[in-house]
């Protein structure tokens, strides 16, 4: 461009020349329309206005410019008058030729009207990449981890046993997949603060998606999120979940996004109707506990110390939490596990100062969302004195008569408070038996 001196063969005229002149120039042209898309993409969008208000005055009905300059409006933050501008070529070309702009004019003019990322300067928006950092030791759910990637996956279990976790490293194992980003929301449906609405994480998604305009009914922001993420690749991480109610909103569509949800409940309905793929996550085995131990404490001391490595295991219930919280404590193995014993279990794993990284309190956030029925038969299943209890036992320790009593059993089950081992047994694990003992009858 700098090497243009103006019109070829300026004063001279034979058809030869003229064609050739005529050539040059649309090669010219098209040059100066390559070079606004390289300068829309450095962000130079500010500077062009101006210059592409001429141009498309010059070319009136040159739809590639005219786009250009619809683009350079809107990324100055004058969607108005590129809206306009749209108006004025459709009208142009209706009045000119009795044609409509070109599909991909069409699909400009809808993203700007929804503001689409698509449509955002490419230096001011960059990919979210949201996901907390993943916990430092990890290990044990190889299986869990070749079961995920689907288009929603809920990993449910117990509190403490590792859901984010392994959201989390998953997300970021797999970061590479999708060039879109990351979303996370903590939707704070086990916690000690109120849970959060869809329509406050969907404000949060669209915000991070760069969309300034945001509709204040639920519906209309989901239309427009769902809108947003058309044709992405993205990781969309909905952490803490309540209820399947919460979740529905956050569900993007299903061509390139992958969606993890993490709670403590079944979230049965987003499986029956939303077709999420459940993945139930156990406790660690003894092996798989002792592994993160040697991660965590080192595989000398652990193998030094064996026995009372299996005891510590033990006593944390095979759970990812208890053990990382036991390994921060100052002692030998054989010293956690008698001040464990002495403390009471519960003491020694609390984290004063950090309510989201105690045992205790992450079992209260379960028990406290319990109809009071089914919390009360939690409080009584911690002092049955077997192992395990059959349907029969729980009716008899809280005075009800079987059917009642399955049904309670069920909303504990689904809460992940209690386990079925068999299709009359249940089992509640050590440290949730304490929890229970503690809270009284």
């Amino acid at each position: 461009m700098a090497l243009w001196r103006g019109e070829a063969f300026a004063g001279m005229s034979t058809p030869w020349l003229d064609n050739v002149r005529e050539n040059l120039e649309k090669e010219r042209f098209g040059v100066e329309l390559d070079r606004v898309d390289l300068r829309l993409a450095l962000g130079l969008h500010g500077e062009l206005v101006t210059e592409l208000a001429a141009a498309v005055r010059e070319h009136p009905l040159d739809e590639r410019l005219t786009s250009q300059f619809m683009l350079a409006l809107y990324r100055s933050g004058r969607q108005a008058e590129a809206l306009a501008v749209y108006q004025g070529l459709r009208d142009r070309l209706a009045d000119a030729l009795g044609v409509d702009p070109l599909p991909e004019v069409q699909r400009l003019h809808t993203a700007l009207l929804r503001q689409g990322r698509e449509v955002a300067s490419p230096v001011e928006v960059q990919p979210p990449a949201q996901v907390p950092g993943g916990v430092p030791h990890f290990g044990g759910r190889a299986e869990a981890l070749r079961e995920l990637g689907r288009p929603v996956s809920v990993i449910v279990g117990t509190g403490g046993v590792g859901k984010s976790a392994l959201a989390a490293h998953w997300a970021h194992l797999h970061s590479g997949d999708f060039p879109d980003g990351q979303l996370y929301v903590n939707l704070r449906g086990y916690d000690a603060a109120e849970p959060m609405t869809a329509s406050a994480a969907l404000e949060g998604f669209l915000r991070a998606l760069g969309v300034e305009r945001i509709p204040p009914g639920v519906a209309e922001r989901s239309a427009l999120y769902r809108s947003a993420l058309a044709g992405s690749r993205m990781v969309v991480v909905l952490d803490n979940a309540r209820s399947a109610d919460q979740v529905r909103p956050l569900l993007p569509g299903r061509d390139g996004c992958v969606v993890l949800v993490t709670s403590q409940d079944d979230l049965a309905g987003l499986v029956v109707r939303d077709g999420a793929h459940r993945i139930t996550l156990g406790r660690l085995t003894e092996s798989e506990a002792l592994e993160l131990l040697r991660q965590m404490l080192g595989a000398d001391r652990v193998d030094a110390e064996f026995p009372a490595a299996v005891e510590l295991a033990r006593r944390c219930a095979g759970l990812p939490l208890a053990l990382r919280v036991a390994a921060e404590r100052p002692a030998g193995l054989a010293d956690l596990v008698a001040e464990l014993n002495g403390l009471g279990d519960l003491d020694a794993l609390d984290v004063p100062g950090d309510p989201a990284s105690s045992v205790r309190s992450v079992f209260s956030w379960s028990y406290r969302a319990l109809p009071l029925p089914a919390a009360r038969l939690f409080r009584l299943l911690g002092w049955h004195p077997g192992p395990d209890h059959s349907a029969a036992a729980a009716a008899a320790l809280a005075g009800v008569d079987l059917p009642a009593a399955r049904r309670l059993l069920d909303v504990l089950r689904a809460a992940h408070l209690i386990e079925q081992t068999a299709p009359d047994r249940f089992v509640m694990h050590g440290l949730l038996r304490l929890y229970a003992r503690q809270l009284g009858v």
